[in-house]
């Protein structure tokens, strides 16, 4: 099945929602400031990854790209997108105490990233637009710098509770 720019607009976009969701709902449900500022930059840097993405997808809507008939992007899709990346932060906390919760939503915020960074360098693998393999470039480059920023916070916060 042919992969058009709506389809991709959809995903990324609901990739970055349920990330500012995700980080905004673990900010809301936690005591300590430190960890809650933490949370808010990673929402507030979702946001514009949404509002990047959007904006160069929409201004280059009936054009081809060159990931319309990319399998190995498609099989992707199919496979990591049948599910929420980024659950509800809640089911986090009220299946485990506070400070295994926090390791939890960590570890998951550490795949997602992972994913999505992988997300973004197939569309810029596989496209064709300069500018928008520019963009893509910046995308996985800022997720990648999530994830370095995620692994270092879950390492602070460990050692900071022991």
């Amino acid at each position: 099945m042919n992969i058009t720019n709506q389809e991709l607009l959809k995903i990324s976009l609901k990739i970055e929602q349920d990330g500012m969701r995700f980080y905004s709902e673990l900010a809301e449900t936690v005591s300590d400031p430190k960890v809650r500022d933490f949370f808010q930059l990673m929402a507030r840097e979702e946001a514009l990854h949404e509002k990047q993405f959007k904006r160069l997808i929409e201004s280059k809507d009936l054009e081809s790209h060159g990931w319309e008939n990319n399998p190995s992007l498609r099989e992707f899709i199919d496979k990591k997108f049948q599910t929420d990346i980024f659950p509800p932060a809640q089911e986090i906390f009220d299946q485990l105490p506070i400070i295994g919760g926090i390791q939890k939503a960590l570890e998951i915020a550490m795949d997602a990233e992972q994913i999505v960074g992988e997300f973004f360098r197939l569309l810029h693998d596989s496209c064709d637009d300069i500018e928008i393999k520019t963009l893509l470039t910046i995308l996985e480059k800022s997720e990648c710098e999530h994830l370095e920023r995620v692994k270092s916070f879950k390492t602070k916060f460990l050692n900071d509770d022991n």
